[in-house]
């Protein structure tokens, strides 16, 4: 996967231009489409901000399609230092076995919701009768994996706007609905210490980068844990990637209308 790193650079000074280069649209997104064999099948767990979700059920690998809410997954690495891999979002597929061994891995509530949980042996059993459930797993395992390389991209060659760009970019796609301004709104579920981690970052250079976006009117923040963005073209302009994750969103359409 190859990205150009030519972006426009942001001023604070200058007025603020919608950027013409990347332009998605926003249509009524469709919910996400769960097979009901699924849902019929699984225990749906509630889920509350914080909470520490098992990875195994009663000494069996564990599986969990999430319906809403956030998840995110974390390891501890050499020397007690904790490193955020991965983040869930409706749709997605988590089984054990996706977490390193022997890293301490945790998965926790970024944002309440449910989840729709399995042992996998059962699931396994479930998917080999039915080939929509197997259709939905490989299609969601696939998109969690292009969204992860664009996400290892991203650390290991974008700068730090560019990053931070990517990231919004993600949750506006993956959570945004339209705001009756005109821009759109979506929740940000880590904290700031959590989104340095998972971007690469110091944790004062994240604060100066999203001080920039504010001063010039492209990111606001209306309530804790939520963020406004003015033009999502505008945000799609400082991405590399932006194309990509609009292409991985293209069966459902970028935003939600409120």
């Amino acid at each position: 996967m190859t990205y150009s790193l030519k972006t426009r650079s942001l001023k604070t000074r200058e007025p603020f231009r919608p950027a013409s280069a990347v332009r998605p649209e926003m249509p009524p997104a469709a919910p996400i489409a769960i097979p009901a064999a699924l849902t019929a099948n699984a225990a749906t767990v509630r889920t509350r901000r914080g909470q520490t979700v098992a990875l195994t059920v009663d000494d069996s690998e564990a599986v969990y399609i999430v319906r809403s809410g956030v998840l995110m997954l974390q390891v501890t690495l050499p020397h007690g230092l904790r490193q955020v891999i991965a983040l869930l979002y409706p749709g997605d597929v988590f089984r054990s076995a996706f977490a390193p061994p022997d890293a301490g891995a945790v998965l926790s509530v970024v944002r309440a919701g449910e989840v729709l949980r399995f042992r996998w042996g059962a699931l396994a059993q479930l998917a080999a009768s039915d080939p929509e459930i197997t259709r939905y797993m490989a299609n969601a395992v696939a998109k969690q994996n292009a969204r992860q390389a664009i996400h290892m991209a991203a650390v290991g060659r974008f700068d730090c706007q560019q990053r931070l760009a990517t990231f919004l970019m993600e949750l506006a796609l993956r959570t945004g609905v339209r705001a009756p301004c005109g821009g759109v709104a979506f929740d940000v579920p880590l904290s700031r210490s959590d989104m340095a981690d998972y971007l690469g970052l110091n944790a004062d250079t994240l604060s100066r980068t999203m001080s920039r976006l504010r001063a010039s009117g492209l990111l606001s923040h209306p309530e804790r844990h939520r963020a406004l963005i003015r033009d999502i073209s505008d945000l799609a302009a400082l991405s590399p990637a932006a194309r990509s994750l609009m292409a991985l969103n293209g069966e459902a359409p970028p935003c939600k209308t409120a």
